[in-house]
């Protein structure tokens, strides 16, 4: 099934995929995952069989637990999106102010500017069955997904 994490989305988007890239100070950070496929957000079947006997699993993603870490290790968030908003929802341009309809760090934890770590962790549930009746569920953590964004301060200038 390969399952996995996925690639982290955000908003600001990471710096380690665009060295430009600065969120603001302020705003809502939206996370997501990038790269939606069924072994990423799931469902995913699989089924194999021999000597007569076939097991068919389904991997659900059941959720991800994101954690914001600032430079100097100390823990500035952490937020588990479960359910059908595990997989968070993609920023699409709208007003930036607006927080995550599903799964994101609220305005007020983006409070400083510098260099934050943001990890995330997504857990499986494996929900199997036999031809032979037997069934049961394998929970399955899979290995964390981190990268790094940064937050800047805004300035504006107002002239009459």
């Amino acid at each position: 099934m390969n399952l996995s994490m996925g690639q982290i989305g955000s908003t600001p988007p990471a710096s380690t995929n665009n060295a430009n890239a600065v969120g603001t100070i302020g705003l809502p950070i939206w996370l997501w995952i990038a790269n939606r496929a069924e072994n990423t957000i799931g469902p995913i079947t699989r089924s194999a069989g021999g000597g007569g006997l076939t097991v068919t699993a389904t991997g659900t993603l059941d959720r991800v637990e994101w954690t914001l870490t600032s430079a100097n290790g100390t823990t500035v968030g952490a937020i588990s999106c479960e359910g059908a908003n595990a997989p968070g929802t993609p920023y699409d341009g709208r007003n930036s102010a607006e927080p995550s309809p599903t799964c994101g760090f609220g305005a007020d934890l983006n409070s400083s500017p510098g260099t934050l770590t943001l990890t995330g962790r997504a857990y499986w549930a494996v929900e199997w069955q036999s031809s032979g009746g037997q069934v049961g569920e394998i929970p399955f953590t899979a290995q964390p997904a981190t990268t790094q964004i940064r937050i800047g301060e805004l300035q504006a200038l107002l002239r009459n």
